[in-house]
């Protein structure tokens, strides 16, 4: 305890660290060609000019091992232009800002006063979303191409008048940041896990915006489409798995800290209780099927039990909070992946469960990127299953308010 009172810490000082480092007045690693710091906050360091600069020979360091060097005022155009070479991560993104048009420019604007305020409701959160979020963008350009889709498909729907070209260039963007995600997807390091997390986010926004009209989307059911629309959102589990301890503690930290509150309903002793009214015929009618396979009736078992808790927390009367993506889709994340592969081969149980789900998706429909995601599944639901099974699904059709002759009913 006593060194706690003694002032500051003592530690080398850095005389070489970039700018950003000495300005926030922090130790800077110095690492080239950018530090960890700038890394983590998403801000260009100033290292990284530097070592373009040294390594082209124009540098303090090779100027004094080479007093014969020719000087900047004699350098020929061709070493000159060799000297202007931007580093491989650097072009990558000058060639994509080369490419910005006139319309890009207004969807970035579009996302930084009106899209970021839709991803949260929590002040703490939307800040983070406005601020950092598309500092990060510029550092990763898949990142930035889904941010611009997400904004796109949000104009779309605020600007009639735009809406075709809005989805053509949403489609666009998204298909720029799947490739440029590619060459990098399976490089998790702790400096690219805050882009990761937010590619894998922004990608499942997009998978529930994009307006199923003339489109492919939400034809689940096809080469099990359904169980990959499932590992989408679980694929944001695994970064954050990897990086728990940096999201926590980094410029994301807001983000976490809300949905870790969120979560924290769902784990109440008396969530799973409550839920129980919602479910008990379906697990009854699951556990007279599945009784001769103990080892099938305990993954159905746990799967409900998980669907317990997000039901309490979606129908709990007289709450009249609006309820959020963190306290439904946590049980996405959390379900088994033997659970997922029943999903995957269509087993009528397993997609009876995900009906029972798709209520309380319902309940998070005043977001504009879900509006009518519970009807659509619901109606591929309905699909798949024989007369059998399909009189099981009456109890989330009377809650979503969906017919299989009309669809909707009001």
């Amino acid at each position: 305890m006593a060194s706690l009172v003694t002032g500051r810490r003592s530690h080398r000082k850095s005389k070489a660290g970039c700018l950003q480092c000495k300005k926030r007045k922090i130790k800077c690693d110095e690492d080239k060609p950018i530090c960890r710091n700038c890394k983590v906050h998403g801000v260009t360091c100033s290292l990284a000019s530097a070592s373009t600069y040294t390594q082209h020979g124009h540098g303090v360091n090779s100027q004094r091992s080479s007093a014969s060097a020719p000087g900047p005022e004699c350098a020929s155009p061709a070493s000159e232009a060799t000297s202007l070479q931007p580093t491989s991560s650097q072009s990558s993104l000058a060639t994509f800002q080369a490419d910005l048009a006139v319309f890009d420019l207004e969807l970035l604007h579009h996302y930084m006063t009106a899209t970021c305020y839709t991803l949260s409701r929590a002040p703490a959160a939307q800040a983070v979303w406005r601020d950092q979020v598309p500092r990060i963008a510029f550092t990763m350009p898949a990142v930035l191409h889904t941010l611009l889709a997400i904004s796109a498909l949000h104009l779309a729907r605020s600007d009639q008048s735009k809406r075709a070209s809005c989805i053509a260039h949403a489609q666009m963007h998204h298909n720029a940041a799947i490739h440029a995600m590619v060459p990098i997807v399976t490089s998790l390091a702790p400096e690219n896990s805050p882009g990761m997390f937010l590619f894998a986010s922004l990608t499942c926004i997009f998978a529930c915006a994009r307006p199923p009209e003339g489109t492919d989307f939400l034809v689940l059911f096809e080469h099990g489409q359904l169980s990959q629309w499932v590992r989408l959102f679980r694929g944001t589990k695994a970064i954050i798995d990897y990086g728990d301890s940096e999201f926590h503690t980094g410029v994301l930290a807001p983000i976490f800290a809300n949905g870790s509150n969120l979560a924290a309903r769902r784990r109440q002793a008396h969530a799973l209780e409550q839920g129980q009214m919602y479910i008990w015929e379906l697990r009854k009618m699951v556990c007279t099927k599945c009784s001769p396979d103990k080892s099938l009736l305990q993954i159905y078992q746990e799967a409900l039990d998980g669907l317990c808790r997000t039901l309490a927390v979606a129908m709990k009367p007289g709450d009249e909070r609006r309820l959020e993506t963190a306290d439904v889709f946590a049980w996405l994340l959390e379900v088994s992946s033997e659970y997922l592969e029943l999903l995957r081969q269509e087993e009528p149980i397993a997609l009876v469960i995900f009906a029972y789900f798709c209520v309380s998706v319902r309940q998070i429909e005043w977001m504009w990127w879900m509006e009518g995601l519970s009807g659509r599944l619901l109606k591929e639901l309905h699909s798949a299953l024989d007369e059998e099974y399909r009189s099981w699904l009456q109890w989330p059709q009377e809650q979503i308010a969906w017919s299989p002759d009309g669809d909707f009913r009001m």
